[in-house]
């Protein structure tokens, strides 16, 4: 047996296997021949198959009789077999790692170790097919292993066990089992073909095992030396960073205890990373799945089996590579059919994975705990607001930039974001200010914004839109009582971090800390542009919710496209604003059919999501009655936009000229505040169709232009003058 390719380590059993396959041909050579007494058509001769084995006394005419091919006796080959040393089983190295990961029995090694031999050496796929009597199989079947390992029939018959069911090398997809040619599809059990991956081939031999094709579309594989330095910062509230120490350390010291964990949380919050620097630390990598990616295209149904089958590969490659699973359920899909068969083939999947596991999912999946048991859930949080000052100023710190001393606590007042996405935040507004010159950069609080912008654009697109204003507080014409109100809500958003962190409000009132504001009042009085303002004097975001793109008729979308809107807004903390509120927020009905009933549901949810919501959201409508008498009790400010008086009308027809504009001295503001009683919205319109009469004219804006377009505008509106 030539020995050029086949490691040390396993050559002893290799041996095993040489002296497992004398004793075959001896017991078994009666199969080989003919019933003329010659050996069937095979390509070898007998003097090779001496070399093979141990030459015999008989005669080449004899031993083709016989069957036996100049073997020793069957009781010369057991004894031989009891006196080898079966060390080998139990060595140190590649064969003796995969014993303990997989928590294989002597038998699932000689059974591996027997499959094995005929891919690793040209000889022994010869005396391989010798035995078979058929040099055109390649693979041996489960039949021929039960013969080739067991001592008699009883124990081939205990043995077949190996083969079935949650077994170790069936759980483990050590080993793969096919139909046979000869027997079609499908072969029964025991004449299907048996090979092992090329991964366990490549352990087995000590080469690196690379990923199995296909697997990366869903799984990437970080090795423990890849794992974050124990130095990165990590914002995790008090005690949770050493519990998870605690629980790695004893799933990975007690194999009948394996590690399970459940870490729930944003995004960012630091989970993966936790865990990483954990398992890194004693020498274990990960295999991070995204779940999201084995659904189907759209419209179809996943195949659980498919699904199961290659989870169940991930979870090989994974105590291959001596690393835990990390299950991403983030991104599941949302039609509940789908995210229950993946949940399902997970479960089935992943039963007979004997290393450590862990799930990251924002709230747990429905129906998760059922099947994976004894998941152990540790809660990550974004951090309070010093926290997240320490973290701005750490990841500045660290980036190859300038900036003032003052901008942590800028982007603290203005962001409330997990520790992950301060420091991509940093990096990536650190790599494209370097894109533009190759000096150290500086950096700024709209640049941060900006890419902090980026991300969420990427998540609210498919259901709001960024909304902004070029106006500003001196552009706002209003009564006193509502700017005042307006001003309350600045104050407050400004000095949130102040009142529940540094005050400790945040632990006295566990829900209920949004800053929801409902603009109620008739059209043009100025709702929508006050939210633009309000965002833009606090250095926020404002996205305005598409309601086109949120309500949907199929049940339970409308529900799960509103959790998108609000679990986005709040990791970036933009300011949400929804248009027309009372399309959305309207008062619930008497159940008188499944419409109604649907149509509260979707109610109900809002008012729990609303009571949840930690950011902050202004509501706007012209009908305040429609609006559901649970969400005003729910909301902090409520603001009713009046229609201006005469005075405010005039100040707002003279608020809206631009300095480029042209006046004439002969405008009376005043007089027509008086006459034209419009709302600024109408006014607005009033002033830009007059700006189009001067274009045409001489540039100058006039009386009598002015006075021109309020009569046009005030037509339009459907009233005489």
């Amino acid at each position: 047996m030539e020995s050029t390719l086949i490691p040390a380590s396993i050559r002893e059993g290799l041996d095993w296997v040489v002296w497992r396959l004398k004793r075959y041909i001896s017991r078994y050579g009666h199969r080989m021949v003919q019933a003329s007494g010659t050996l069937n058509n095979l390509y070898v001769s007998l003097e090779e198959v001496r070399g093979l084995t141990t030459p015999g006394t008989l005669s080449a005419a004899d031993q083709a009789r016989q069957g036996v091919a100049g073997l020793p006796s069957v009781q010369a080959i057991d004894a031989a077999l009891q006196a080898m040393d079966h060390g080998w089983l139990d060595a140190d190295g590649p064969l003796g790692d995969l014993r303990r990961r997989f928590s294989l029995t002597d038998d699932d090694v000689k059974l591996m170790m027997a499959a094995l031999a005929p891919s690793l050496s040209v000889d022994l796929a010869r005396l391989y097919g010798f035995a078979w009597a058929d040099f055109s199989v390649k693979q041996p079947t489960v039949g021929f292993l039960l013969e080739l390992v067991a001592d008699n029939l009883a124990e081939a018959n205990a043995l077949s066990a190996r083969f079935h069911g949650q077994a170790p090398l069936i759980a483990g997809r050590l080993v793969e089992l096919f139909d046979t040619q000869a027997w079609g599809t499908p072969s029964p059990r025991l004449h299907q073909g048996v090979r092992l991956p090329e991964s366990v081939v490549d352990f087995i031999c000590a080469r690196p095992p690379a990923l199995t094709r296909g697997l990366g579309v869903f799984c990437r594989h970080q090795p423990a030396e890849e794992a974050p330095d124990p130095s990165t910062p990590l914002a995790l509230i008090p005690g949770l960073h050493e519990r998870m120490g605690q629980l790695v350390a004893r799933g990975l010291s007690d194999i009948g205890l394996p590690l399970r964990l459940l870490l729930l949380g944003p995004r960012g919050t630091g989970r993966r990373t936790a865990l990483s620097q954990w398992m890194g630390r004693y020498g274990w990598g990960l295999m991070v799945v995204d779940l999201g990616a084995l659904s189907p295209q759209e419209g179809q149904t996943p195949a659980v089996d498919r699904i199961a089958g290659l989870l169940a590969d991930v979870g090989r490659e994974a105590l291959l590579h001596r690393c835990g699973l990390l299950l991403r359920s983030e991104d599941l899909p949302g039609e509940a059919s789908a995210a229950t068969a993946i949940l399902t083939a997970v479960g089935q999947g992943l039963a007979g994975f004997t290393g450590p596991l862990a799930v990251s999912a924002t709230r747990a999946p429905r129906g998760l705990h059922n099947q994976l048991r004894h998941l152990i859930e540790l809660t990550f949080h974004i951090p309070e607001a010093a926290t997240q000052r320490s973290l701005w100023a750490d990841a500045l710190k660290r980036a190859d930039c300038r900036a003032d001393d003052t901008l942590a606590a800028q982007l603290t007042r203005r962001f409330t974001v997990p520790a992950g996405t301060i420091y991509t935040a940093v990096d990536d507004a650190v790599a494209q200010a370097k894109q533009v010159s190759r000096d150290t950069p500086r950096i700024t609080i709209d640049q941060i914004a900006l890419v902090i912008r980026q991300q969420v654009d990427h998540a609210l697109a498919a259901v709001a839109e960024p909304f902004s204003t070029t106006l500003t507080w001196d552009d706002v014409v209003l009564p006193e009582e509502v700017e005042s109100a307006l001003m309350e809500v600045r104050a407050q958003a400004r000095h949130r971090e102040r009142v529940f962190d540094d005050w400790g409000f945040r632990r006295k009132m566990s829900y209920g800390r949004g800053l929801s504001c409902l603009f109620t009042g008739p059209p043009g009085t100025g709702k929508t542009m006050m939210a633009g303002i309000l965002a833009q004097s606090l250095g926020r975001e404002l996205y305005r919710v598409d309601l086109s793109r949120v309500v949907s008729k199929w049940i339970g979308e409308t529900e799960k496209n509103l959790a998108r809107v609000f679990d986005e807004a709040e990791k970036a903390q933009v300011m949400l604003l929804f248009d027309e509120a009372d399309s959305l927020f309207s008062s619930r009905t008497e159940v008188k059919g499944s419409n109604d009933r649907f149509a509260n549901m979707e109610i109900n949810y809002l008012l729990q999501r609303m009571e949840s919501y930690d950011g902050m959201s202004v509501l706007t409508t012209n009908f305040e009655k429609s609006i559901d008498e649970a969400f005003k009790r729910r909301i902090r400010f409520r603001i009713h936009f009046t229609l201006p008086d005469a005075d405010e009308r005039g100040r707002l027809w003279q608020s809206m000229m631009p300095e480029g504009m042209e006046l004439s001295e002969d405008i009376k503001f005043e007089a027509l505040g008086k006459k034209f009683k419009m709302a600024g919205g109408n006014i607005k319109n009033a002033v830009l169709r007059a700006a189009f009469y001067a274009a045409e004219g001489d540039g100058l804006m006039t009386h009598a232009r002015l006075d021109k377009a309020g009569v046009m505008e005030m037509r339009e509106m459907g009233r005489l003058i």
